[in-house]
């Protein structure tokens, strides 16, 4: 059975939501086009704007791409605070920058661990710092633009009840 998503109908200026089946096409879009639509939720575009962002949203917030984006988190943690230079396989991740930044990351992946609410905006926002190997996990001399990069995405994690 297909996914429901929950949309914000064109036509409609009230507050309105409906409910309905997602289609293959937009199933199979939402994960052809994972990072351009988690740059979308990041922006603040609100997931029930389309169906593809609807149900990458719905992702990013199941339990096991929270896990996914924690460890993510502590494994960037664990290479910048080992010895040993990381897989070849990797974007290597800037030591220095990173463990300045460490005390903002341990609190980002205790958060993504946590069992309460999160919203997609910051779910995003975690994945694309992760993901983003010119960013500022990656970038040398980035440590302002990482501290704040973490800082935004643990802000966007919590939760808006905007309509």
């Amino acid at each position: 059975m297909a996914p429901l998503v929950i949309l914000k109908p064109r036509e409609s200026s009230d507050n309105v939501l409906v409910t309905r089946p997602a289609r293959l096409r937009e199933r199979l879009t939402a994960r052809w086009r994972a990072r351009r639509l988690d740059a979308q939720l990041a922006r603040g575009v609100a997931p029930e704007a389309g169906a593809p962002l609807a149900l990458r949203a719905h992702a990013l917030g199941e339990p096991r791409m929270r896990l996914a984006l924690a460890r993510g988190v502590q494994r960037v943690l664990d290479d910048a605070r080992s010895p040993q230079r990381p897989s070849r396989s990797r974007v290597p991740v800037c030591k220095v920058e990173v463990v300045a930044a460490a005390d903002q990351l341990d609190e980002l992946a205790k958060r993504l661990r946590s069992p309460r609410l999160l919203s997609s905006r910051g779910l995003a926002r975690v994945h694309l710092l992760l993901s983003d190997g010119g960013g500022p996990l990656y970038s040398r001399g980035a440590i302002r633009e990482l501290r704040a990069a973490v800082s935004d995405a643990r802000e966007a994690l919590e939760p808006s009840l905007e309509w």
